[in-house]
């Protein structure tokens, strides 16, 4: 389904179901035996949001009773599980490594359900701003803290539509 602007849906549809797919991979990869990636709170994500089509990354056992489907979605389940870890170590150590060389604002665009605010050991002074679609920023806050979880650098939600207002948006938080 095309985006457009202002365009309304819930957790488990449109953008929501893309943040959910990206969390069930980041799942996955932290469960399994020797991770890449430690995300603790990638499973909450997954759990809160019910069965779906991420289901498949965060369980990719669910395709081991149809062997004809295997074959086929198996590879590119773990293809993905793989990039999704990749990617989520790769700018781990990055926004690690500009912390240590003194930058203290981040900004996460189109942050989904991204969790680094919420388990990286972030410097004294950092601040997280993150960007994404109302809807999304809410279903995390609000899964996380019912979980007990608190970010571990100052957060700063911005839900905004990156379509029409990105740099309103930030000018808006004082970035």
């Amino acid at each position: 389904m095309p985006r457009t602007d202002n365009d309304s849906w819930t957790i488990t549809e449109s953008v929501g179901a893309t943040a959910l797919g990206v969390a069930a991979s980041r799942a996955a990869e932290t469960e399994s035996e020797n991770p890449l990636i430690e995300d603790p709170f990638a499973r909450v994500f997954v759990d809160a949001a019910g069965d779906g089509m991420w289901s498949i990354f965060a369980n990719p056992s669910l395709l081991a009773g149809a062997p004809e489907i295997e074959s086929q979605v198996g590879a590119r389940v773990r293809q993905m599980i793989d990039f999704m870890a990749t990617r989520t170590a790769f700018f781990d150590e990055f926004f690690l490594g500009v912390a240590d060389a003194g930058v203290r604002q981040v900004v996460i665009l189109a942050s989904g359900l991204d969790s680094r605010a919420w388990r990286l050991p972030w410097p004294d002074g950092t601040v997280v701003y993150e960007l994404d679609q109302p809807r999304v920023l809410e279903f995390k806050s609000a899964t996380l803290r019912q979980h007990g979880a608190r970010p571990t650098a100052q957060l700063v939600n911005i839900p905004i539509d990156l379509l029409p207002g990105l740099a309103s948006g930030l000018v808006g938080q004082r970035f």
